[in-house]
């Protein structure tokens, strides 16, 4: 579980969401949709993942509304659409909104057709990517999503930044087991890691970056001046060709599929260009192959023969994806949210600006 020390503050669920939804509505945002993205970042720092939670409310969401590169009230629209696919166009607008529109339109074709599939173009960041993989869940199907980013990542063997985090999310239902999600950014960590080791003042760990001239670096600031590496790390003994190709994978569903930016047109990290993101979603029904029943029954017995599995020295037992997640949300769902100290400056500074009260504390 995160420390909760010094350097962090507590607060609720309700009390992060309802201050986002009016930060948001104070910004220019539609309340429905300020709703949905309060939704989507509240979980992220519930379920531990505080590089894509309220840390970026201020300096992304609201920043960006303010400097005119993100438009508040959006005209999101559908550009293409068949039985079993969609696609919509963001206009510039919150992605997290959108999103959830494209991940609803996809399960409700699914649940005509058996599969669909959907991409966002014209678009922002959107938060994490299992939440939307996990709204198939309730629908008894699973669920998948992806999108690309701005431009973080070298490719294997290089040097220059050409790729963004790209991640994947996958979610598939179980019985009595925690359902089994599986989130990761197609680098060895997110973007948002570095600048969380920013904050707290910590080292990069071996093989997450290298410098701008191609070195390994722990340092995050030197880190943020020069590249995030592929999942698996430099070259390819440790497999980072791997995560370069599902990298490159993840922009091509995203990017190109969608007729969205990509590669050469997305932006670097300290550009800014207005509606360069886009997204990629899918989710197919159980029964289509098989009992959902039956299949959630097996899923339970997969899992728990991986939990059940001996335990190497050191560490107390194994875990699967999503586990994590769904112990770190329970503990903070009971205890609290902890909140970066700088995090909630930035909180307070927004509550003074936009006279929203601040009301955050536990």
């Amino acid at each position: 579980m995160a420390p909760v020390t010094a350097s962090y503050q507590l607060t609720t669920e309700h009390k992060l969401k309802h201050f986002v939804v009016e930060v948001l509505e104070r910004s220019g945002v539609a309340r429905a949709q300020a709703e949905v993205v309060a939704d989507v970042l509240v979980e992220a720092d519930m379920r531990g993942i505080e590089s894509h939670g309220v840390a970026r409310l201020e300096s992304y969401y609201v920043g960006r509304i303010r400097s005119g590169h993100l438009k508040p009230r959006p005209n999101y629209h559908v550009v293409r659409e068949t039985p079993t696919s969609i696609v919509y166009d963001a206009d510039n607008g919150l992605g997290h909104p959108v999103s959830k529109m494209a991940m609803e339109a996809v399960i409700a074709k699914a649940s005509e057709f058996g599969a669909a599939f959907g991409a966002v173009r014209n678009s922002n960041h959107y938060g994490i990517a299992g939440y939307y993989a996990m709204m198939a869940l309730e629908h008894d199907m699973i669920g998948m999503s992806s999108t690309n980013s701005v431009k973080y990542a070298a490719a294997t063997f290089g040097r220059e930044v050409v790729l963004g985090t790209n991640p994947f999310a996958f979610a598939v239902p179980a019985g009595n087991e925690p359902a089994f999600v599986l989130d990761f950014a197609t680098t060895t960590v997110p973007k948002g890691k570095l600048e969380v080791h920013k904050r707290k003042k910590k080292k990069l760990e071996s093989g997450w970056a290298i410098d701008a001239d191609g070195n390994m670096t722990y340092d995050p600031d030197e880190a943020l001046r020069g590249a995030l590496l592929p999942l698996g790390g430099f070259g390819t003994e440790g497999g980072g060709h791997k995560g370069f190709g599902m990298g490159l994978l993840a922009d091509i569903l995203c990017g190109v599929l969608s007729g969205g930016c990509f590669g050469p047109t997305l932006p670097f990290a300290d550009q800014t260009k207005e509606g360069a993101i886009s997204h990629w979603f899918g989710a197919f029904r159980i029964d289509a192959f098989r009992d959902v029943d039956e299949f959630k029954a097996d899923v339970d017995v997969e899992l728990r023969y991986f939990k059940e599995s001996s335990a190497a020295r050191g560490a107390q037992r194994i875990m699967v994806a999503g586990e994590p997640e769904i112990l770190k949300a329970a503990y903070h769902r009971q205890y609290g949210i902890p909140v970066h100290a700088k995090v909630w400056d930035g909180l307070q500074r927004l509550s003074s600006e936009l006279d929203v009260p601040f009301d955050l504390a536990r």
